[in-house]
């Protein structure tokens, strides 16, 4: 902490010449935990009945969604069950990523190899600044917690605490950016069709 800001906070806490003011800022800090996870919750709720009222009306769109945990959003082609994860787009306060690994549902050498074509390029062009495992079986967004909300942290927010408050305060905002990055992704939907089909297990 920079030490004109540190002593700044210790006077606030020294004025009063009482440990009143303290004990309620430890009594926050102590909570600060749940009132992050509360935050994610709230955009996590708003992503999702989002995400359902655009099924709703696109009943042809490929795509299902998940959330659990208290930050997590994945969605998946509709067709593969949620729980193979064959394919799925991820996020989390700290990353967002495409998984192709199947957690054994595919093959992740067949996928490797797939996945030298030029034309599959495309997917990580996807994601702005992408980054990838040995296999290029992940592609990640390299700027974690990449989201732009004129603060001093576009383009990366320093953890998952400073970016919470954007999630709980700015959840509209916050939804509609998250859903863009995803529907940039869901655009190449039929050459993840061709990767399932190429490397699951199960078809060969």
């Amino acid at each position: 902490m920079d030490e004109d800001l540190l002593q700044k906070a210790m006077k606030m806490f020294e004025e009063d010449k009482k440990p009143d003011k303290w004990y309620a800022f430890m009594e926050l800090m102590n909570r600060s935990g749940k009132i992050q996870n509360r935050w994610w919750q709230r955009l996590q709720t708003e992503v999702y009945n989002r995400e359902r009222e655009f099924y709703e009306n696109n009943p042809d769109w490929n795509w299902e969604i998940k959330i659990y945990g208290d930050s997590e959003i994945k969605w998946f082609i509709k067709g593969n069950s949620e729980n193979e994860d064959v394919i799925i787009i991820h996020f989390n306060e700290n990353n967002f990523t495409i998984f192709f690994d199947g957690w054994g549902q595919l093959d992740s050498e067949k996928v490797s190899n797939l996945l030298q074509d030029k034309k599959y390029d495309v997917i990580g062009n996807s994601i702005e600044i992408a980054g990838k495992n040995q296999k290029a079986t992940s592609i990640w967004e390299s700027n974690l917690r990449n989201f732009r909300f004129d603060s001093i942290y576009d383009g990366r927010f320093p953890n998952s605490q400073t970016l919470s408050w954007y999630a709980g305060n700015r959840t509209n905002d916050f939804a509609e950016k998250l859903i863009a990055k995803v529907r940039k992704i869901q655009t190449h939907t039929k050459l993840f069709e061709e990767i399932i089909k190429e490397c699951r297990k199960d078809n060969q």
